[in-house]
């Protein structure tokens, strides 16, 4: 029956489509350069006096449906004469084939100019530039983005081969976790908010800010080469067309959790500002903040917790296009605002600990609501003084704000009943600022490349209360005074860039570019604690939620409850790393098969921590070499269109400032504890790929690329025994290796109707190192490594009479097993079962004017299940699972253009 209905509508859908298109004829054919026969993509072909027109694609192909009558159509493409050519339309149904062939206009010609300025936002566009780069590239443009439904470029980069993302939002590429890669905004680096990841949170980025994201998994000299993971950066849109204001506005929300009870914490204006601490609080001594609390609230919010009802998501967004021109000036302005309101229930969700021995130490289960405000802001202004000097600045500001409430209950490993209330609010703000400039003169291009950013962590105001149930009444949990406390963290890093480079092209032989550049990255981090001593009371309690009834300002007021301060000097750190240095490679060209990119990097770098140790005594770690760093890049066209490519290099993965701080840091109660290593040193990678690429038509593509890593002192998590308890840090291992396959392809079947998918099988190992602590096993695979992921894509679009477009597109991705959390005492790994999840995207274009878009996501309803390896029986328990539920999007936008 499912069959006949696939087929009945695929019928009705090509039937649809024939009607549309009856009366008309396709007029098609190849642009090419006029002197080297080589096929032109990205040119545009317009109908004089309309807005219809088309774009060739990656092999100079373009097509256009017209009905009967007499047109004439316009070739564009910058640097090249436009061409004009009449075309008259019988009326027959067929085909008309106009072939074109461009000639360059020399007064304005130069390759580095058209490369930086051309729209990298379609999928031709960004085929092409993958063909013609010397080195392997993948990308996901503007266009495919919003085909697919994708809202930030954390999903973007996750439907990429090889690439995934932990619940904790840590990117793995080939299996190498968050410290082997590296993001980048428009080529700049880009700092991180997050103590514990290297790599900023891709999610502060929305898509509709976005150019292009460009994925580099090979290294060349002109990047900074901490990362052999992958590169990734994102190219933000700027305004070059006509002027334009787009108006968005959405919503949607979880299936389960629609018009539900929803819990949330007591808290001050919202979701929108961060309430830190004062300094005035911060700095006081324990001592003077027993006396000041006892006569002032220095937090503002209680320990309550609101009941409400979950209503739909809601979204936003303005965008606005302008450019003004006067002789040989352009100036032109983009900007955008979005924001987005939402939340979450999961309930039923389960956690539990067991030992070597299958036992059950301690089982919660748990229901979690989440809201979610997310922020962004962006403004590019480009200026252009004819062809040769460009000036752009870019302003980028992003704020992730989240709201988690849990409500806990079960038992510990005493087998005492217990019942938490839990708050945690977490803001994340990014402030860049990017500064370039370019300047073009015969076979000289020069380039000026500036940005400083500000990025923020913030954990404000984090609370928890635990109770305990005994013959069905509660009272409070009394253990230590760690039972009911306020947490505070805040971490500011600065980071500011400069690169300059020249680059000499040698017409048809390649070019040399030369470069300098300097990062400094700074960091500050610090927290406070603060505990409720509730010995002197016992208040009845008939509800966790409404505790103002027995905690309240009378009693600190009266001394019934104290407050005790704990920010000692261990609380805190100051880190900073300096990079320099220079870089030199070549692109040559040989006979036109064979291209080589060859390069060499010097990077000097100093890093150093500050910090304090547990008997409040200063020390400070440092790290300081001199490198350098080879890589090489071959392409080789086997047959046209057909390409062999071959990178050998070696890379560097630095320690995080965490890491090399040894000082017991708890980001938060109830979280890990970490001691940090100052004997840490850099570990290096040597890296080699082998890829083979054949383009097709109509933008087809197959590739398929086999690589090995081998890591020479890679940076390990180890754990060790400490008092009775485990505590986790830091050690360079003897080796490990990454291997692997990955393979994508891209197909056209029946015009409007295509597939994609790519899949990656890979293999990780790690040797830890003698003596590296309580882990069950001497090697394992990386933790958070999947041995393989694919994700697949089907896609048909048609268009009406009247020029409206639907689009319907239905995205698969499967998840291989993965170590979550390491086993340790004889028990096994933590493993993140194989995860699916189905989306269904719907986007439909009227007039060019109105947008459209549904989508269902996960529409399997999957779980997320973690599960243990006992040893000693041979069983496997369920550790941990929670199902996020199946969840819907509806958004509309208004175009006014010019």
């Amino acid at each position: 029956m499912r069959k006949r209905t696939i087929r009945s509508l695929t019928f009705l859908f090509l039937i649809l489509q024939a009607g549309i298109l009856q009366g008309q004829i396709i007029i098609t054919g190849k642009v090419t350069d006029e002197h080297a026969g080589e096929p032109l993509p990205g040119v545009y072909v317009m109908v004089s006096g309309t807005t219809k027109g088309s774009v060739t694609d990656i092999d100079g192909i373009y097509e256009i449906s017209l009905p009967k009558g007499s047109y004439t159509l316009e070739f564009r493409y910058i640097s090249y004469h436009t061409e004009t050519t009449p075309v008259v339309v019988t009326g027959e149904s067929g085909q008309m084939v106009v072939d074109v062939r461009l000639r360059a206009d020399e007064m304005i010609l130069d390759e580095v100019y058209v490369t930086a300025r051309k729209n990298n936002e379609t999928e031709s566009s960004l085929l092409s530039e993958r063909r013609m780069s010397a080195r392997a590239l993948e990308h996901m443009g503007a266009v495919e983005m919003g085909k697919k439904g994708i809202s930030s470029v954390a999903d973007g980069v996750r439907k990429m081969t090889g690439i995934s993302l932990a619940e904790s939002g840590q990117l793995y590429v080939r299996g190498l976790g968050d410290r082997y890669s590296v993001t980048t905004l428009n080529g700049l680096p880009i700092a991180s908010p997050n103590p514990d990841n290297k790599l900023i949170p891709l999610d502060l980025f929305p898509t509709n800010i976005v150019r292009n994201i460009t994925v580099s998994k090979v290294y060349q000299a002109g990047s900074y080469a901490d990362y052999s993971g992958a590169h990734i950066d994102i190219s933000v849109r700027e305004h070059t067309g006509e002027d334009f204001f787009t108006v968005q506005i959405g919503t949607g929300g979880h299936f389960r959790s629609l018009f539900t009870k929803f819990y949330e914490s007591d808290k001050k204006n919202g979701l929108f500002f961060t309430r830190n601490l004062s300094p005035t609080i911060k700095n006081m001594s324990s001592n003077e903040f027993t006396a000041y609390v006892r006569n002032e609230d220095p937090f503002r919010t209680t320990f309550s917790i609101a009941r409400k009802t979950l209503y739909p998501d809601l979204s936003g967004g303005l965008g606005l296009g302008k450019t003004w021109s006067k002789g040989i000036h352009k100036l032109g302005m983009l900007f955008t605002l979005s924001a987005k309101y939402a939340g979450r229930s999961e309930k039923e969700s389960y956690v539990s600990t067991v030992n070597a021995q299958g036992v059950v130490l301690n089982a919660f289960d748990y229901d979690s609501y989440t809201r979610n405000l997310d922020m962004a802001a962006l403004m590019h202004l480009n200026y252009d003084i004819g062809s040769f000097h460009h000036l752009s600045y870019t302003f980028f500001y992003a704020r992730n704000a989240v709201d988690n409430y849990k409500f806990r209950e079960g038992y510990d490993q005493e087998g005492i009943h217990l019942t938490g209330s839990n708050s945690v609010f977490h803001a994340y703000n990014l402030l860049n600022n990017q500064l370039v400039y370019s300047f073009l003169k015969g076979k000289w291009s020069f380039n000026v490349a500036l940005s400083y950013g500000i990025t923020g962590s913030y954990e404000p105001d984090r609370r928890q209360v635990m109770y305990r149930r005994d013959n069905d009444k509660l009272s409070l949990f009394k253990l230590n005074r760690q039972e009911t406390m306020r947490y505070y963290g805040e971490l500011t890093e600065r980071e500011a860039v400069t690169d300059i480079h020249a680059v000499y092209k040698m017409g048809t032989l390649g070019s040399v570019q030369l470069g300098v550049f300097y990062k400094n990255k700074s960091r500050a981090y610090s927290s406070v604690r603060f505990y409720y001593n509730l010995y002197n009371i016992n208040p009845q309690i008939t509800d966790v939620f409404t505790t103002e009834t027995w905690l309240n300002r009378e009693s600190i007021a009266d001394g019934t409850i104290s407050i005790t301060k704990d920010a000692q000097p261990k609380s805190r750190y100051y880190a900073k790393q300096d990079i320099g240095g220079a870089y030199l490679q070549t692109e040559l060209v040989f006979s036109g098969n064979l291209t080589m990119d060859i390069g060499l990097r010097y990077e000097p770098s100093l890093q150093w921590v500050r910090y304090w140790t547990d008997a409040s005594i200063e020390k400070q770690s440092q790290l300081k070499v001199h490198d350098l760093f080879p890589a090489l890049n071959i392409k080789y066209e086997v047959r046209e269109k057909r390409f062999l490519r071959l990178a050998l290099s070696r890379t560097v993965t630095r320690p995080l400032f965490i890491e090399m701080a040894p000082f017991l840091y708890k980001e938060s109660y109830g979280s890990a504890e970490l001691r940090g290593n100052e004997s840490l040193q850099n570990g290096y990678n040597l890296n080699a790929d082998l890829r083979f690429e054949m383009f097709g038509k109509t933008d087809d593509l197959f590739s398929a690329t086999l690589y090995y890593k081998r890591l020479n002192d890679p940076i390990e998590r180890v754990q060790e025994s400490s008092g009775g308890s485990c505590v986790h840090s830091f050690r360079n291992a003897e080796q490990g290796m990454a291997a692997g396959i990955e393979a994508e392809v891209r197909k056209t079947i029946v015009p409007g109707l295509r597939i994609g998918c790519n899949a990656s099988y890979m293999y990780t190992n790690v040797i830890l190192p003698e003596g590296g602590g309580v882990y069950t096993d001497s090697h394992r695979p990386l933790q958070g490594a999947s041995p393989y992921l694919i994700n697949a894509d089907i896609a048909y679009g048609f268009a009406f009479r009247n020029k409206d477009q639907l689009t319907l597109t239905l995205l698969y991705n499967l998840q291989g097993p993965r170590i979550h959390a390491v086993g340790i005492y004889g028990m096994g790994n933590i493993m993140q079962q194989p995860l699916h999840t189905l989306d269904l995207v719907a986007v439909y274009n009227c007039k060019k004017k109105w947008n459209i878009k549904i989508s269902v996501e996960n529409m399997l309803d999957s779980d997320y299940l973690f599960t243990q390896e006992i040893k000693t029986t041979n069983e496997t328990k369920t550790v941990e699972s929670f199902r996020p539920g199946v969840s819907c999007k509806l958004g509309f936008s208004y175009t006014f253009i010019k």
